[in-house]
């Protein structure tokens, strides 16, 4: 297989993801991740079509060129239509500039090409159905990426974040650490840790997970803000909890 094809089956989903929600996205993705779908008669037939504008669009979208990559990824698929790598680093561009409808679409096209056989996407969509709380369709289908990829730490962070959203406290906080024991340098995953801690009143373990958070996130004013912003939160939940205690 191609080195640039191995290169764009890393997720990358959420280098750079936009921020639509409290709760970030991973700055990274698994550093080392790579789907096991296997090669099939589909992929040695796309590997002569669409190939050049598909590396192209790859490689800028590795160097950060997210709007620059659109184009070449659509000439790819404008050449090869079954090209569900394209689909995916399309996805991956439009979810970069929020563009959500288009990335669920382009997502969703990867996943129908593949039958549901390869992971990427399905977190990718995953990740779009928690920034629009939708979080039972989220939970279904981060469910099945991550019987893909069971080693994936982004699978397992969405998957918290969407039993987050459902109020499902003990399983939320059992895949936020199942994710860190796949990546213990993914610090959003301390951060939804945090959250989830919080709706349980864990004061001790919400200072716990906030520490780690500011010494793993290289973006310390970014950090300190939404750590300051949850400590906030704790402060208003506790005079509230005081408040009601004392009253008659």
């Amino acid at each position: 297989m191609r080195a640039s094809t191995l290169r764009s089956l890393r997720s990358r989903l959420f280098f750079a993801a936009v921020l639509l929600s409290p709760i970030t996205s991973p700055a990274q993705s698994d550093s080392k991740f790579k789907s096991n779908y296997v090669v099939s008669v589909r992929d040695l037939k796309l590997a002569g079509k669409g190939h050049a504008a598909f590396d192209k669009g790859s490689h800028l979208l590795d160097k950060g060129d997210t709007a620059g990559s659109i184009a070449y990824l659509e000439r790819a698929i404008s050449e090869s239509p079954e090209h569900y790598m394209a689909y995916y680093d399309l996805g991956v561009a439009r979810f970069r500039l929020g563009q959500l409808a288009e990335a669920e679409q382009a997502f969703q096209k990867a996943i129908d090409l593949t039958g549901g056989g390869f992971a990427p996407p399905q977190f990718g969509l995953g990740a779009i159905f928690c920034q629009k709380r939708e979080y039972l369709q989220a939970e279904r289908i981060l469910q099945r990426g991550v019987e893909l990829e069971s080693g994936s730490a982004v699978g397992k962070y969405y998957l918290a974040w969407a039993q987050l959203g459902l109020n499902r406290l003990v399983e939320a906080e059992r895949s936020a650490e199942q994710a860190l024991v796949r990546n213990a340098n993914l610090a959003e995953a301390y951060l939804l840790l945090a959250r989830i801690h919080q709706r349980e009143r864990n004061t001790p373990a919400v200072a716990r997970d906030l520490e780690v958070y500011l010494k793993l996130d290289p973006r310390k004013d970014f950090a300190r803000r939404l750590a300051d912003k949850i400590q906030q939160e704790m402060a208003q939940d506790t005079a509230a909890s005081v408040i009601a205690a004392i009253r008659p």
